[in-house]
């Protein structure tokens, strides 16, 4: 098992949306979650003979799965309530540009919105109680 596990970046992504839009929405919601993250832990990964080097969160990323949408948007809204870090990705979100997309989230009524997938971030005790009725992705 993994050291260090104070800390933790949960993925969960609807398990009924096709596997590209998964990835897409993924690595948007990583790189947007870091960005908001108080104290963000990166380690340096750098290859001795080639000098090639990644830059990885020093915590575990984890990737869920969630039954549908409206578990996921249960999850960000409780994420809000408690004041957890996270952040979510919408089919409003795949429009021809930002700007359309932008609108589209704003103005789609909460129970309208068909989420892609989520990212929560923080403590592990804080963000597990959320976490635990989801299962690794497969």
């Amino acid at each position: 098992m993994f050291e260090d596990n104070d800390y933790k970046l949960y993925v969960i992504v609807n398990r009924n949306v096709d596997v590209a839009t998964q990835m897409n929405a993924t690595g948007h919601l990583c790189s947007g979650i870091m960005l908001k993250a108080a104290d963000p832990c990166f380690n340096t990964y750098t290859n001795g003979d080639s000098a090639l080097t990644a830059y990885l969160n020093h915590y575990p990323v984890i990737i869920l799965q969630a039954k549908n949408s409206n578990q996921l948007s249960a999850a960000a809204q409780q994420c809000q309530e408690e004041n957890i870090l996270y952040n979510f990705f919408t089919t409003t979100m795949l429009s021809h540009s930002s700007e359309q997309q932008i609108q589209d989230t704003h103005a789609t009524p909460l129970a309208e919105l068909d989420f892609v997938a989520i990212a929560i971030y923080g403590e592990t005790s804080k963000i597990k109680p959320i976490t635990k009725k989801f299962s690794v992705l497969k």
